[in-house]
């Protein structure tokens, strides 16, 4: 094989390192669409504007499937549509790609509640509480809400008082007095 010249050898690694560059800026430049889309969708859904959100959350999925924010959005836009069977699939959809997601789970159980599936539900907010028992707070509390609804005291208090517990020591007092709240409502009514 015959060997190169200098200039040559200099003029193919610049020719290499202005395509890696351009592959650089090319990614980024769809990173910073993507983040400006997603910006965008996520004022949407702030302003209940569901409609117009859901098509953007869609498009961001279709490029970044492993976006469970985006999902977990769009699940919750077609919430707030009313459209709880869209709502099902996509948070079925993440629990099966996110199996560790406890947002994906509540979201889902909560749905299941408005439909009047309560056993549908508890079973999701368990397995919500099972993945990090004794971090979030959250999964507890709807669960001992749904244990409620199913009049099963003795669990639903159970699970409050560990929600209690778990947002102690978080420090966040809303969720401990409304969980207090719950939990003199459920003794008063169980008395």
């Amino acid at each position: 094989m015959p060997e190169l010249a200098p200039h040559t050898t200099k003029i193919i690694a610049l020719v290499t390192v202005s395509i890696l560059l351009l592959i650089v800026l090319i990614t980024l430049g769809r990173s910073f669409i993507l983040s400006k889309r997603f910006q965008k969708a996520c004022q949407l859904y702030e302003d209940e504007k569901y409609g117009e959100a859901i098509p953007l959350f869609q498009k961001i999925i279709a490029r970044q499937k492993s976006n469970d924010l985006a999902q977990l959005l769009l699940g919750k836009c077609f919430v707030g549509q009313g459209n709880l069977t869209e709502a099902i699939s996509t948070f079925e959809t993440l629990t099966q790609s996110s199996p560790k997601n406890v947002d994906a789970y509540i979201e889902l159980g909560k749905v299941y509640m408005q439909q009047g599936k309560i056993d549908s539900a508890i079973a999701q907010f368990e397995q919500a509480a099972k993945i990090k028992p004794n971090k979030f707070a959250e999964p507890h509390r709807v669960l001992g809400l749904a244990l409620k609804e199913k009049g099963e005291t003795k669990a639903a208090l159970s699970s409050l008082e560990k929600a209690k517990k778990l947002y102690s020591a978080q420090k966040s007092y809303p969720m401990i007095e409304a969980i207090d709240e719950e939990i003199h409502t459920i003794t008063e009514q169980s008395s």
